[in-house]
């Protein structure tokens, strides 16, 4: 017996992307949750493995509006559909963090390095240490990006980067500017 292919989410058919995701309610990610647990389920066994008691018409709604957001997976078992999260948690955060960078840079008229400096400050008077891994993390994505790809051999080269570049075949630097620093 054969298994049948999942139902693509809609948009989802042509490899598009998925829409703006936004904020995810309290109820959408408990659903997401179960499911991640379960591997996949009927909508019953998402009821039964909630750890709040909700209707099967409301788990149902929600596992329908999970799946047109392009999260879920689903395909007919039976006379019901069997759900299965299409995204893994570090890919729906991907997205979410995606969406919120595009927003809040869009949607104010100040200068980008204001809102830069604006957000390190918040980062910084709500957890110091994520502070430090937001640093580490960004130092990693700088290696990562100063590194040749196969896809650029010409970066491979010293030589062939531009005129007044940090290119040069060493390290990139590892001083972080500060807040008020020219850089």
């Amino acid at each position: 017996m054969h298994e049948p292919k999942p139902q693509a989410a809609p948009g989802e058919e042509n490899g598009a992307s998925l829409p703006p995701l936004g904020v995810l309610g309290r109820r959408e990610r408990e659903v997401l949750s179960v499911l991640r647990v379960l591997g996949s389920a009927t909508v019953q066994q998402v009821v039964e493995g909630l750890d709040t008691s909700l209707a099967y018409t409301t788990v149902m709604t929600t596992l329908d509006r999970l799946f047109r957001k392009g999260l879920l997976a689903r395909h007919k078992q039976n006379r019901a559909f069997l759900y299965s999260v299409a995204l893994s948690a570090r890919d729906l955060e991907g997205h979410r963090a995606a969406h919120l960078v595009r927003r809040f840079f869009s949607e104010s008229d100040v200068r980008p390095e204001i809102l830069v400096s604006c957000l390190v400050d918040a980062v910084h008077h709500y957890d110091t240490d994520l502070l430090d891994q937001l640093e580490s993390s960004i130092r990693t994505a700088r290696a990562h990006s100063a590194s040749p790809s196969p896809a650029h051999p010409s970066s491979a080269h010293p030589s062939s980067a531009h005129p007044g570049s940090a290119q040069s075949g060493s390290a990139p630097p590892q001083s972080t500017p500060r807040k008020g620093d020219p850089r």
